[in-house]
């Protein structure tokens, strides 16, 4: 048989085609949008919602949590590049002359806390007259060398303590204290140093012998402003 030859092939339906009506084609139901109600069957009142660009409070909250942030990062860059003062003490210094009793780093030549009239200090160096210590490199990028310096408590306020200070850079004298006696306040010095190499700090009796000649240099660090 051919290709064609199945008897399906050569059936023709008879059956009229049923003619769509326009009327037929289903359509879609229509919506009313009524009004939002809610469960009593009131009508819901609609409430606009104002934009949070639009809103004053969040605008403020907004710039004021910027400003925040840029002090604070402002806060982290300086401190990241401004250098911190160097303690004397926790540099390597060298130790020239020492009678009775050699310098001390952070406490008295004794080894108690240091302490000029009423107020105690956590770093310094604690000598006895006459004494000599001498620093061969200035940390570069420090302009100023500052200290409190006087005659230490445990001398005791009615000793016959007297000393005098002094501090020298490159061979050059740079300051010079009056005379300091038991019993006086803490003097606060500042001495410039920029571009210059080496430091010296002297402590030496005022001519009348060094019994009870205990002297600090308390606080002594260098400043790079």
């Amino acid at each position: 048989m051919g290709r064609n030859s199945s008897p399906k092939s050569n059936v023709w339906s008879n059956k009229p085609k049923k003619k769509r009506n326009k009327n037929d084609v289903q359509q879609e139901p229509q919506i009313i949008n009524e009004p939002n109600r809610n469960s009593c069957g009131n009508e819901k009142e609609e409430v606009a919602q104002i934009p949070r660009s639009a809103n004053p409070d969040w605008t403020a909250g907004r710039l004021a949590a910027l400003i925040v942030l840029a002090i604070v990062c402002a806060v982290l860059v300086w401190n990241a590049y401004t250098p911190i003062d160097i303690f004397f003490t926790d540099l390597k210094y060298e130790v020239l002359a020492g009678d009775r009793f050699d310098p001390r780093s952070d406490a008295t030549v004794e080894g108690n806390p240091l302490r000029i009239y009423h107020t105690f200090y956590p770093k310094g160096l604690g000598v006895h007259a006459n004494s000599e210590v001498f620093l061969r490199f200035i940390p570069d990028g420090y302009s100023f060398f500052t200290a409190e310096i006087g005659v230490d408590h445990e001398a005791g306020e009615e000793s016959s303590a007297s000393v005098i200070f002094t501090v020298l850079s490159d061979g050059t004298l740079l300051y010079e204290s009056p005379i300091m006696k038991s019993g006086m306040p803490p003097r606060q010095i500042y001495v410039h140093v920029k571009n210059r190499k080496t430091l010296t700090l002297k402590v030496t009796d005022a001519g009348d012998g060094n019994d009870s000649d205990h002297a600090d240099w308390a606080m002594a660090r260098f400043l790079a402003r």
